[in-house]
């Protein structure tokens, strides 16, 4: 069977300008030694999400996290890449990782 796990990425934009924002969900690829200490799950629904934030908004997106067998993982997976909405350039600021965000599922 399968656990479903609702998951809310909060994302804030500190700054006076409009930003737009895109998250991608696709797992990077790994190392065999990181999936065995995380094991590996899915990201029901979208892959990628674009959005603009303005100035100080604060943004919850609404994400489902798929588990097919029981362990430890990180959902601190997605990628979330920022500009200035006024740019021409591409997503080429990368926001910095943030720590693990671990996840034990006990029992499915």
């Amino acid at each position: 069977s399968l656990c479903l796990v609702p998951v809310t990425l909060l994302l804030s934009n500190c700054s006076q300008a409009v930003v737009d924002v895109m998250i991608d969900l696709r797992h990077k690829t790994t190392s065999p030694e990181a999936l065995e200490i995380h094991g590996s799950f899915t990201w029901l629904g979208q892959t990628q999400y674009k959005l603009q934030l303005k100035s100080q908004e604060v943004y919850s997106l609404q994400l489902k996290a798929c588990f097919v067998h029981t362990g430890v993982y990180n959902l601190g997976t997605p990628r979330v890449f920022a500009k200035l909405a006024d740019q021409v350039t591409l997503f080429e600021t990368s926001q910095q990782n943030s720590m693990p965000a671990l996840i034990i599922i006990n029992n499915i």
